[in-house]
């Protein structure tokens, strides 16, 4: 997973550097836009460990597997360094429960499975740079046949409230076409009890997930 990470992250590094070195961007930038983006989900933690049963040495883990992501923003900049932002996402991970054994064999398992990500920030832009800082709260919504059944059968809650905190930059690919590209961490709790006879103990656990974008920004108001 590091590995794909540091290659998606090539391409906003190189267009970080020259976006610093073009400041001008900023001060282009429509005072009301919407940006559409495209990126990558990725799950930094496990759901839980031991899923199945209670501590019986099969070691079973639960997480959410790394997939593609798409969404929007709409952005009001109420000055040159603050705006405020409602942002939607949404990406087709799976669901999947693994076990690693020590004679070096896995047993795998996944299901149909969504993550939504919706929710509210501020950005502050530093003068004289392209670079923004992201801090807000939301909600992040599993979904998909098996978390349904997992809330119909034990009570699973679906819908996390989290904070938001990330960091963007808009880079100026031409006088009237730019890039906005941010990386951004949710965190929040969620207990999955995930799969049937789950091990209680393992209880709710803090949950990291980042997701990774690039999106066009379409002004609306200057």
């Amino acid at each position: 997973m590091i590995k794909r990470l540091g290659r998606l992250l090539v391409i906003p590094v190189v267009l970080l550097g020259s976006t610093l070195a073009t400041p001008r961007a900023a001060s282009a930038q429509a005072k009301l836009e919407v940006t559409p983006f495209l990126g990558s989900f990725y799950a930094l933690a496990k759901m839980c460990t031991d899923c199945n049963a209670n501590n019986d040495g099969t070691n079973f883990e639960g997480r959410q597997l790394n997939a593609a992501a798409f969404g929007g923003r709409l952005s009001y900049w109420v000055s040159r360094t603050i705006g405020v932002e409602a942002a939607f996402g949404y990406s087709p991970s799976r669901p999947e429960e693994r076990e690693d054994s020590p004679s070096g064999f896995s047993t795998a398992a996944s299901a149909t499975g969504s993550i939504m990500l919706a929710n509210g920030r501020l950005l502050f832009r530093p003068a004289r740079t392209n670079l923004h800082f992201i801090l807000g709260g939301g909600i992040v919504t599993r979904g998909g046949d098996l978390w349904k059944l997992l809330k119909d059968n034990q009570g699973t809650k679906l819908t996390s409230v989290g904070a938001v905190l990330g960091l963007g930059v808009r880079a100026s690919v031409t006088p009237k076409f730019a890039l906005n590209i941010a990386a951004e961490g949710n965190f929040y709790s969620f207990d999955p009890t995930f799969g049937v006879g789950a091990d209680p103990s393992n209880g709710t656990k803090l949950q990291a997930d980042l997701l990774v974008s690039v999106g066009v920004p379409i002004g609306l108001s200057r």
